[in-house]
């Protein structure tokens, strides 16, 4: 494959994986509409590292990486003996089955991780288990994602797409990059098995499986670590390549039942297994029964009987990617070398970390405190560590879970060093090279980078202090590493780590006598050994305690305006209920806005009460006063962005003054359009376009061949107001002492009222011009259409032209502004823009005082609009929009500075950028594809922007389009489809409103003006 091509796939798995964590969030957020697994289960190799996964899996599931509804399990190896992948896949399925009876499982969506394993190639993986070993890959800065996470995320598009059930299985140390969604588009593995497979040269295949395809998509035939010669002699030759067996392995239908029928069959299979001292592996034995030419060398096979019995009428299919990848982290120097790479600029290299300028800038730093003199050399790994101005980190080395704040310390090159908890309180502090092999025979091993023999010579230890006699002399068996009462004493390390008699480290070979003496003395384990005495708890309580010292740090960082970090995220990751507390009191040392404060402060108002909401929230018990406190300082940032918007406009200020005098029977009336927007929606909303340039593109159009919203007003010579609601009542105001209260959005009237109260006609102390106001608004309630705000535009153009006063747009948009804001709606600008200026139209603002903003025209060739018109199907879903505090809820997570929330707007004002070139070139393909994307981002800012019927709606349509989207914030409302042509067009305007009971398609054309 060519490095273009190779760059282009890459780009491609890694946008797919970012989907994957999208579809996380969307799973633990909207589980109604976004199915999750019904059950995670992971394979371990001990009762210990069982424990430590479990444990790994509350924090992966209290972080927002598992769904509520998921059920989670680890299945030891029984006894913690072997028994093979295909052994513990048998075994996992009868834990799933006998903990949880009677669930039908086969139907159901299972995702299986093979993590067991002693990590001998990685041994500091040990201490947190392999399967989450720390990969800043698509990471954000409050969390460090594991290789776990990023496989929750690929896997997501699978449970998405496993409508009728099934059984994913991957393994624990590998992360494949590819498209998983297409594993199951060709129906390929319907009722039986299915391999992912990829083309690769013959001197990696002769390294794994291969998969001898039929040439019609079933597999043929399975090869093992073939040579060449076999390869070509077996015709397993695919255009020169051969197929690699990945590991990613499917079972659907039949195959599942029979897999979980042999695996909970009176007689146990695992423990047939355990009798005969044998393993079953699923890549060999499990697949070779779904292969009819493998089933004579099967029979001779544990459980190789039984399987053919089981599923033997199944046969297994291959899905083949030929731009598959591996992330292998099957050795340290294979992690050290994925961290070191750029992977597009994606990989992230500080995380939840505090660091110096000692610190190259290619090390990657993860949930640690390190001071400001620490050294970190190149291409180096710390986690979960506290070091000291005097620890230098060599380069290409990996620090974890490593207390070092006040001793001196100093890691060579190319070296590993953690510490471990064990059992009875004691730890170890363990070490070795980063290419050191564990297996190696002590002749041939190293030991930190150095012959292991040598290493015993210089140290003056003999291998019989290092193993039992007839053991095993390998390093993985050496009982090397002390046990010590904590914190542990580092001069036993510095010791181990100096090259003996050599010039490295004078002030331990001075001592060496010493250090021997306790070395000797001191209870010693080996790699074997300290993964059964581990202590799994206070492994994941120290990380939890380097974690939460981080997070009360940065807090109090943000406090002072040093950083502008999210509070509540950073809360998230405390699992210790006594930092929550100490978050809850940090609370009251949160500054009080000053009123009537400029707004040209450091930290706005808004953001300062959303912090206070935040720490007391993060400490508090549901109900709890601290509950209801954060509770109210949310509420209160929401009105302070209010205050911050009518202090950003000028309009307001140059129109004050009462309105009176006015004629009885003067008339003014106002017809407005309604608005679609295509992209930028939300970076128009305050507070984000006081702070950051917004981007809207939307356009404004008539429907059913007439403008549908407006507002006619009559002045009167009583000071009285009667309100003319079209089809929904009537009344007549006189007291307006309600003006001076908090608005009532239960209250009909309350929009008239306030856009009378903002023009002048009055105010709390009484009614200064009487006037007959009556309005529409022919266009469904919740539409999504801008409705409500042009409304509003319709009712203050009126009410300005009735007292002479400035009507023009740009007047009547700022004030449709004051009034959502004095309404307590919030609300941007684009809906008011969008149907007071016609057209299709750029709308930006700047973040100045007062609020400017700039509408360019986008202009349309007459055949581009006519095409435009003819293609996008405008639809009434039928679902009136439900999520009325959606706006509430976005302005809350941008003021907590949600990073989702602020990566999806930034993506919004890119994308009204993308479609107004699209448009201005009639590109309306490309239009389709940039509404697509602007829908995800939609779905990134609030889960519940769509539901499970117009989730039905765009795919019962999404064959004939190029690309759609619900109008305004989603939740109901309109939706609007781009066809892939007037014929498609047609065809949508006949299938949705006959399959979607209450939706109705609406004739539509551009207003122009």
């Amino acid at each position: 494959m060519n490095t273009s091509a190779a760059a282009q796939h890459l780009g491609e798995h890694l946008d797919h994986l970012a989907a994957g964590f999208s579809l996380l969030h969307l799973a633990s957020s909207a589980p109604e509409r976004v199915a999750s697994w019904d059950a995670i289960v992971l394979t371990a190799a001990s009762p210990q590292q069982a424990e430590l996964y479990r444990l790994q899996l509350q924090l992966a599931r209290q972080r927002g990486r598992i769904a509520a509804r998921t059920l989670t399990l680890v299945a030891p190896d029984p006894d913690g003996k072997r028994i093979g992948s295909g052994g513990a896949t048998l075994s996992a399925l009868r834990l799933l089955e006998t903990t949880h009876p009677g669930r039908d499982w086969p139907r159901r969506r299972v995702l299986l991780i093979h993590a067991g394993g002693d990590s001998r190639r990685v041994p500091w993986a040990n201490v947190i288990g392999k399967l989450f070993i720390p990969l800043p890959l698509l990471a954000d800065a409050e969390q460090m994602p594991t290789l776990f996470d990023h496989l929750l995320a690929l896997a997501a598009h699978a449970a998405l797409a496993l409508t009728h059930g099934g059984l994913l299985t991957l393994t624990g140390d590998v992360l494949p990059l590819f498209n998983v969604a297409r594993l199951y588009a060709d129906g390929a593995a319907s009722d039986g098995g299915v391999v992912v497979t990829a083309p690769v040269p013959l001197n990696i295949a002769g390294r794994h499986g291969v998969i001898i395809a039929d040439g019609a998509g079933g597999v043929r035939d399975l090869l093992q670590k073939p040579s060449p010669a076999e390869v070509i002699a077996a015709g397993a030759l695919v255009g020169g390549a051969a197929l690699l067996d990945t590991g990613v392995y499917a079972f659907h239908g039949a195959a599942f039942a029979g897999l979980m029928a042999l695996a909970t069959d009176a007689i146990d299979p695992m423990a047939e297994l355990l009798r005969d001292g044998r393993e079953c592996s699923l890549y060999e034995e499990i697949a070779a029964a779904l292969v009819p030419a493998r089933h004579v060398w099967l029979a001779t096979r544990p459980l190789g009987a039984r399987l053919i019995a089981a599923i033997g009428a199944c046969r297994l299919r291959e899905h083949r990617d030929p731009g598959f990848r591996f992330v292998h982290l099957g050795t340290t120097g294979e992690v050290l070398d994925h961290l070191s790479a750029t992977w597009q600029g994606r990989m992230e290299r500080r995380i939840l970390a505090e660091c110096g300028a000692a610190v190259d800038e290619s090390a990657v730093i993860g949930a640690s405190q390190l001071a400001p003199g620490t050294g970190v050399g190149r291409g180096s790994l710390v986690v979960a560590s506290r070091l000291g101005d005097a620890v230098r980190i060599g380069s290409r080395c990996v620090v974890l879970g490593l207390e070092a704040e006040d001793e001196p310390l100093r890691l060579p090159d190319h070296c590993c060093l953690w510490q471990i908890p064990l059992a009875g309180g004691q730890v170890a502090t363990v070490c070795c090279g980063v290419d050191d092999n564990p297996k190696d025979e002590l002749k041939t091993a190293t030991f930190l980078n150095r012959s292991f023999t040598s290493w015993l010579s210089s140290h003056g230890v003999s291998a019989d202090e290092v193993w039992a006699a007839g053991e095993s002399r390998t390093l993985w068996t050496a009982r090397l590493f002390p046990a010590q009462a904590r914190p542990a004493n580092l001069g036993l390390v510095a010791w181990m780590l100096a090259p003996g008699a050599g010039p490295f480290a004078p002030e331990a070979r001075e001592n060496q006598a010493q250090n021997l003496h306790m070395w000797r003395s001191a209870e010693r384990h080996s790699f074997a050994s300290l993964h059964r005495v581990m202590d799994p708890a206070a492994v994941l309580a120290r990380q939890e305690t380097v974690t939460a010292r981080l997070v009360l740090r940065q807090v109090l960082r943000s406090l002072d305006g040093a950083l502008d970090r999210n509070l509540a995220a950073l809360a998230e990751q405390l699992a210790l209920p006594g930092e929550r507390a100490r978050l809850a009191a940090l609370g009251d040392a949160v500054p009080e806005p000053q009123a009537g404060s400029s707004g040209a402060v450091a930290v706005p108002a808004s953001r300062l009460h959303q912090i206070r909401a935040d720490l007391y929230a993060a400490g508090s018990e549901r109900g709890s006063a601290l509950a209801v406190a954060a509770e109210h300082h949310a509420a209160r940032a929401f009105n302070a962005v209010q205050d911050e918007v009518a202090r950003a406009i000028a309009a307001p200020l140059a129109l004050a003054g009462t309105v009176s005098g006015v004629r009885a029977g003067e008339r003014a009336r106002s017809e407005l359009p309604v608005r679609f927007d295509l992209a930028g929606g939300w970076s128009d909303t305050p507070p984000y376009c006081l702070e950051h340039p917004a981007r809207v593109v939307n356009f404004a159009m008539r429907l059913d061949g007439e403008l549908p919203i407006g507002a006619e007003v009559e002045a009167l010579d009583a000071p009285r107001w009667e309100l003319f609601l079209d089809g929904r009542g009537s009344t007549v105001i006189t007291d307006t002492a309600f003006l001076g209260r908090p608005a009532d959005l239960a209250d009909p009237y309350i929009l008239l009222t306030t856009a009378l109260a903002i023009s002048g006609y009055g105010d709390a102390n009484g009614i200064t011009q009487g006037v007959r106001l009556r309005t529409w608004s022919r266009v469904p309630k919740g539409s999504g259409l801008g409705a409500s705000s042009i409304l509003g535009a319709a009712v203050l153009a009126a009410l300005q032209r009735l007292a002479g006063r400035a009507a023009d747009p740009h007047t009547v948009s700022d004030l449709v502004l004051v009034l959502e804001q004095r309404m307590t709606t919030g609300g941007g600008w684009q809906d008011q823009i969008g149907g007071l200026f016609p057209g299709v139209k750029l709308i930006e603002s700047a973040p100045v005082r007062p609020l400017k903003l700039r509408i360019e025209p986008v202009p349309l060739m007459p055949a581009v609009q006519a095409e435009f018109e003819s293609r996008l199907v405008v639809v009434f879903t039928g679902q009136e929009r439900l999520a009325k505090n959606v706006l509430q809820l976005v302005v809350k997570r941008y003021l907590q500075r949600d990073r989702r929330i602020l990566q999806s707007i930034r993506e919004l004002v890119v994308l009204a950028d993308d479609v107004q070139r699209a448009l201005a070139l009639g590109d309306l393909d490309g239009v389709g594809a940039i509404l697509g994307e602007v829908w995800q981002a939609h779905q990134q800012l609030d889960p519940h922007c769509s539901n499970p019927t117009v989730d039905a709606m765009l795919r019962a349509v999404a064959d004939l389009a190029v690309g759609a989207k619900l109008a305004g914030a989603g939740g109901g409302g309109f939706m609007g489809v781009l066809a892939k042509d007037a014929a498609a067009a047609a065809r949508i305007a006949q299938v949705l409103p006959a399959s979607f009971p209450g939706a109705r398609v609406y004739p539509w054309s551009l207003w122009l003006g």
